[in-house]
């Protein structure tokens, strides 16, 4: 059986609609062990069909068999295989990858196809056991343009060999070289072909086709004449080193390496296995990597910092208003004198009770009320103290201890009142600032009596706390004017029945709660709870508080969309980057493909690349946002008396930064990716 063997071969170089013939039905037989010349002028078909044979290009028309096998059939995936494992091929201009060093470029086919390869130290020992046969151990840390012409051809043969290829294509391989070197580049083909290595070599040069044993003269696309120069040799096949050694298990794998679409398992496991050449591709073309890195840094920089930074002003500018009450609830109960008899009402409302009403609904809504005071007023009394009176505007309010809190009022003398005080109704009072400074001039408010006049209740209370100054624009309220009591000693002097009950209580709401959501739940309780025989209200500043998250909401959006712009920008960077980069590539990418690169695989390391600058890029820019906003936040701090300075970080922030990275990464590579995969091996080799 033959080792090649071709039939009626025929090829056509299309151009527009025009298409010119190039081979006209070859018909070529090579046993194993052969080592036979094609010659011919320019022109004559002899290289297309070394390509052809070497399964770089596919033929229009006839069948090509290799062992037995039609591979003219074969996918792009299969064929790639195919070129791994059995054929060699050495070229007239070397291409050698030019930034990779000796060692690497004879390590090359043992990377492919990278869907199954694994770099083991046998493959290492044995590129350089081929470079010392050769000649160029002395170079193993040499770039190419530091070789002469006949060291590079040989670092060429020694690359065709690693997987120990029964098959060596040698296009032209003295064509560049002087004659000393051209000579010795024969010799070890010649050497090659003891060794049992079939040799196909193309030439136009007679004297370099008569030192082998067979030469096809070729013409217009058809063999004119055999030459038979020596007798055929037989040999015996030579054992793959690759597949003896190191052959694949993954060809079975997750998806198959001749699948069209493979999952993402597949793509993770090529991935992992390409850092190392994504890295060295890189490190290759530091300057312009940096560069392009520099875009993603300040993109991802910009998402981190100014989300963060949105996030935290917005929740600042939320606790400010807290601090205002904007977080504070009032509710209101009456009972509903216009009851029907026909309205169905289980238990009757008759005002609220602090235990059986308040509390309760306090406890169901543990998360979002943090604090809470009954709210019992009189408008209409007098204070006195040392023949001094104030009787206009003064306002006695029956609370809790947590009511100072919820009102946000500070005491400048004195101390709250606490649960004691409470739970004995003990006669103590806190003033306004007005009252104190009206009534106790001269004196230290704290532990002076106060005598009031409330309707018919006369009462004295003791003052233990004056509340500081606070400016409203409420015509009607008057902060300054007020005498706060606990609520149960308000019940007990009450001068009614009417006055003594509780209509409203204030809430105070925990800093993340919804303060229009929960006015709705805390209505809904209680009309559950008494249905129509009581009339409810919730007032709240909610409609404020809504509005204002709406509009830090809207700056937190905008904020994102600046840094998400930057971010794309740096995207496009990668993306033209890796363009160009495919582009300068086009011989790298091509001898990639034909050593046994697949079109997955070629992806796959586009992608990698693209990927790894960008999470390269990502992992500076999350550090240099970090920074960023410490350090604004920082600097606030000390322009800002009450802002103080955290170390702040936003989950969701980060977050987004590490998907952001993945998602740049891959869509930057994505387009340069299918633009490689789709690379005709021989156009890219002969790209400029």
């Amino acid at each position: 059986m033959a080792l090649i063997e071709a039939k009626q071969l025929s090829f056509c170089y299309k151009t527009g609609e025009s298409s010119v013939p190039v081979l006209r039905g070859i018909d070529l037989r090579v046993e194993e062990g052969d080592f036979l010349a094609i010659q011919g002028a320019s022109g004559s078909g002899k290289s297309t069909l070394l390509y052809i044979l070497g399964c770089l290009l596919r033929p229009d028309s006839g069948t090509l068999k290799l062992d037995g096998r039609e591979i003219t059939s074969l996918d792009r995936t299969e064929m790639a295989r195919v070129r791994n494992k059995t054929i060699g091929f050495v070229f007239q201009q070397f291409h050698l990858l030019p930034r990779a060093n000796i060692l690497e470029n004879i390590l090359l086919p043992a990377h492919y196809p990278a869907e199954e390869a694994v770099i083991l130290p046998e493959h290492r020992e044995r590129a350089i056991g081929l470079a010392r046969q050769l000649g160029v151990d002395g170079q193993l840390r040499h770039l190419p343009n530091q070789l002469s012409g006949g060291q590079q051809q040989r670092v060429a043969i020694a690359r065709a060999l690693m997987n120990d290829s029964r098959i060596i294509l040698a296009d032209e391989p003295t064509g560049n070289l002087d004659s000393k070197n051209a000579a010795m580049i024969l010799d070890l083909l010649k050497d090659l072909n003891h060794q049992g290595r079939t040799i196909v070599l193309i030439t136009h040069d007679p004297e370099v086709a008569r030192q082998c044993s067979r030469i096809y003269h070729m013409r217009d696309g058809l063999f004119t004449e055999v030459e038979e120069l020596r007798p055929r040799r037989t040999a015996e096949p030579v054992q793959n080193f690759a597949t003896r050694n190191f052959a694949s298990e993954g060809s079975s794998g997750a998806g198959g390496p001749h699948k069209h679409f493979r999952p993402l398992a597949a793509y993770l496991k090529l991935g992992i296995a390409s850092l190392p050449l994504a890295w060295e591709n890189v490190r290759r073309n530091r300057a312009r990597s940096l560069l392009t890195m520099l875009g993603i840094t300040i993109g991802v920089a910009a998402v981190l910092a100014m989300i963060t930074l949105g996030q935290f002003t917005k929740n600042r500018i939320l606790e400010s208003y807290e601090t205002l009450g904007v977080n504070k609830l009032a509710i209101r109960g009456w009972p509903n004198w216009n009851l029907k008899a026909s309205d169905k009402v289980g238990t009757f409302f008759r005002f609220f009770n602090w235990e059986r009403d308040l509390l309760p609904m306090s406890a169901t809504f543990s998360d979002e009320i943090r604090l809470m005071s009954p709210v019992l007023d009189s408008w209409n009394a007098t204070a006195n103290y040392a023949g001094k009176t104030i009787s206009k505007e003064l306002q006695i309010f029956g609370v809790s201890p947590d009511y100072l809190h919820i009102t946000n009022r500070q005491l400048i003398a004195g101390r709250n009142m606490n649960p004691f005080h409470v739970e004995n109704k003990a006669g103590v009072c806190i003033i306004g600032f007005d009252i104190a400074q009206r009534l106790l001039t001269g004196v230290a408010p704290v532990g002076q009596i106060l005598y009031v006049q409330d309707g018919n209740s006369n009462y004295a209370c003791t003052v233990i706390g004056v509340m500081k100054s606070q400016t409203t624009n409420s015509t009607w309220q008057k902060p300054n004017l007020q005498i706060l009591v606990p609520y149960t000693f308000f019940q007990a002097i009450a001068s009614d029945w009417w006055t003594a009950q509780i209509d409203q209580a204030v809430l105070q709401l925990h800093s993340r709660s919804d303060v229009e959501k929960t006015s709705k739940m805390v209505k809904a309780y209680f009309i559950q709870k008494y249905g129509k025989s009581g009339r409810f209200s919730v007032d709240s500043d909610g409609v404020l508080v809504a509005q204002m998250k709406k509009f830090l909401n809207l700056f937190a959006v905008m904020l994102a969309s600046i840094a998400v712009i930057s971010l794309l920008v740096g995207g496009i960077g990668i993306t033209n980057m890796m363009l160009v980069s495919v582009s300068e590539r086009f011989k790298e990418l091509g001898l990639r493909k034909a050593v046994g690169a697949t079109d997955f695989s070629i992806r796959v390391q586009l992608l990698v690349e693209s990927v790894l600058l960008c999470g390269i890029a990502g992992l500076a820019g999350i550090i240099l946002g970090f920074s960023t906003y410490e350090a604004l936040i920082f600097g606030a701090s000390k322009l800002v008396s009450k802002l103080q300075f955290e170390w702040v970080v936003e989950p969701g922030a980060v977050i987004l930064s590490v998907i952001s990275i993945l998602v740049v990464g891959i869509s930057s590579g994505l387009a340069p990716a299918i633009k490689a995969e789709k690379l005709e091996v021989i156009e890219a080799l002969r790209s400029e």
